[in-house]
């Protein structure tokens, strides 16, 4: 018995989803303003590089500047 209220319960909640996930609104975001523009002076940084050491914008760049490139994948 205790079987059947458990699934029935999970059934109504998964056949739920969907209609509360379509309810919340979308943010319309300006993706052609969407972080610094081609020209601008990145902001300062520090992040982890793929063996862990941090690095800065300022330990990047050399004698004629840096050019960043920001890979965006969905197999992390």
């Amino acid at each position: 018995m205790k079987v059947a209220i458990n699934v029935a319960v999970v059934a109504a909640l998964v056949a739920a989803w969907p209609a509360a996930q379509a309810q919340q609104p979308v943010p319309s975001v300006d993706v052609e303003r969407l972080g610094p523009q081609v020209g601008e002076i990145a902001p300062d940084f520090s992040a982890a590089d793929q063996f862990g050491r941090t690095q800065t914008l300022k330990s990047l760049m050399g004698p004629d500047g840096a050019m960043l490139i920001f890979n965006r994948s969905a197999d992390w």
